[in-house]
């Protein structure tokens, strides 16, 4: 059960992802890492780092195209979130 609680430390390896989207993967990852999808509005990250939504689109882009997660916006600022390699 406590393997669920850490972060995948090949992300903190990775050098194509930058520190900025190091961090948003693990806010993504703390909340959603047992569900299946989860909901993410770019107005809950800007609490935790300065962010818009061209660059939450671009660091979310660059973590699906690393196949972390898979991602739609739905709306202006709202996402699906799918952590890929969780379960």
């Amino acid at each position: 059960m406590e393997d669920y609680y850490k972060i995948p430390p090949r992300i903190w390896k990775d050098k194509h992802i930058q520190p900025e989207g190091k961090i948003i993967y693990s806010y993504i990852y703390s909340k959603g890492f047992d569900k299946l999808l989860i909901n993410l509005n770019v107005g809950e990250l800007q609490q935790v780092v300065k962010i818009n939504n061209v660059g939450l689109k671009k660091v979310l882009q660059k973590l699906e195209s690393n196949q972390y997660l898979l991602f739609q916006e739905y709306d202006t600022g709202m996402y699906t979130i799918n952590l890929l390699g969780c379960k």
